[in-house]
């Protein structure tokens, strides 16, 4: 019987390893025994020694050790089987755009490689003069000489780190990638806080770096360590693109160099995969902001509910004391006999009358309404696409 995809307590799977054989136990789970062992001590779970199941076989008493109490719990789940987490969904995407770069470049005729300087060694290996380099390298080279070293020799401008000794040849090495991409429209940039080459879709910036080695320095009566250069370079896309290689170091029989057409088809990839990943950045951008505005004009649809509600209570209201000075009047005795206070009354409630009459008119009120914009035509607040859902939490824009 297989068992595949099973959650548990710890306390049941603790009880389960030790009432049944690990082995046994795993054949039922559907896998081997050191990977049902993985889980339990992943999961802070204590398994049987050898001895246990012997012990008690022959009838003698065997310690079991007792499970330990956890008091997040997140953790008291333990899955079994075919469970599989649910990937990060930039991280699934990423995944995706790679490798649809890579089959992209797979598709494509490479266009013909631009004809590089060569003077009796490797473009990439001189430290060419300035004349010599690519156009977009020659004004970060150009800075990047006149840097002072620190005490240690390094050497630093943006994200390019290393030695005094490998300036040249990282200006060098700048140059050859520079010409190897020119043919695919990408160029170098070293203005900014970064050091990166850019096509007219996107950007990706990189690294270059002196890998240091960490040895003992002798000193007389005592021993210390100090970690310094090797003689080597590093160098580091910093892309989205995700199961493909962005870091090249030298090794003994193969330098950097060796590696531009990697480099420039990681680089390639890397592009296009930022591309995907800022034009879904610009939707989601776009998404947001247009969910905030729906929200907003749901806000302000909400405020105008409550000012028609006010209004027309007030006209209720109004109207009610209207029909209430109509009764009263019309019930009270009408004498200019000895009674001038009374007269006067009289005729104040029929001045209120009058005036509250004209306050809830039909023009006075179509004046009121209009001024105060309560019901527009066509409607400046009206979402065509209803009501958006409300937020669950303060990201959910």
């Amino acid at each position: 019987m297989s068992d595949k995809n099973t959650v548990y307590t710890r306390r049941e799977l603790y009880e389960r390893v030790w009432s049944t054989p690990i082995v046994k136990l795993a054949e039922e789970f559907g896998m081997s025994d050191k990977g049902l062992a993985k889980i339990c001590q992943r999961n802070l779970i204590p398994v049987p020694g050898k001895g246990y199941w012997a012990k008690l076989e022959a009838g003698q008493s065997a310690t079991k050790t007792p499970l330990r109490e956890m008091y997040t719990p997140e953790l008291e789940t333990v899955h079994i089987g075919d469970f599989k987490r649910d990937v990060n969904p930039y991280v699934a995407f990423a995944i995706a755009a790679t490798q649809s770069a890579q089959q992209k470049l797979a598709d494509e005729t490479p266009p013909p490689k631009k004809a590089q300087p060569n003077n009796n060694e490797p473009a990439s290996r001189q430290a060419a003069p300035l004349n010599k380099l690519h156009p977009s390298v020659k004004a970060y080279a150009a800075e990047f000489q006149k840097v002072t070293p620190d005490r240690e020799g390094t050497v630093q401008l943006r994200w390019i780190k290393i030695h005094r000794d490998s300036v040249g040849r990282v200006i060098a090495f700048l140059s050859t990638l520079a010409f190897a991409f020119e043919p695919f429209g990408i160029s170098f940039s070293g203005a900014g806080s970064r050091v990166k080459f850019i096509n007219d879709n996107a950007d990706v910036d990189f690294e270059i770096t002196s890998p240091k080695k960490r040895v003992v320095a002798d000193r007389e009566s005592w021993k210390s360590y100090e970690n310094v250069y090797v003689g080597r370079l590093a160098f580091r896309i910093f892309g989205n693109a995700e199961g493909i290689r962005k870091n090249w170091v030298d090794e003994d029989d193969k330098k950097i160099e060796d590696c531009v057409d990697a480099i420039v088809k990681s680089y390639r990839i890397n592009l296009t995969v930022q591309k995907e990943h800022d034009d879904r950045k610009r939707e989601e951008a776009r998404i947001r902001q247009h969910m905030a505005h729906r929200r907003g004009l749901a806000e302000q649809r909400k405020k105008r509910e409550e000012l028609r509600l006010e209004f027309l209570t007030s006209v209720a209201r109004t109207r009610h004391e209207v029909h209430e000075l109509k009764q009263t009047i019309g019930a009270i005795p009408d004498t200019d006999a000895g009674a001038p206070d009374y007269s006067r009354m009289i005729k104040w409630a029929m001045e209120r009358l009058s005036a509250l009459e004209k306050q809830t008119a039909v023009e006075r009120l179509q004046e009121s309404l209009v001024e105060k914009d309560l019901f527009p035509e066509p409607d400046n607040l009206a979402d065509p696409e209803g009501e958006p859902p409300p937020k669950q939490n303060y990201w959910d824009n």
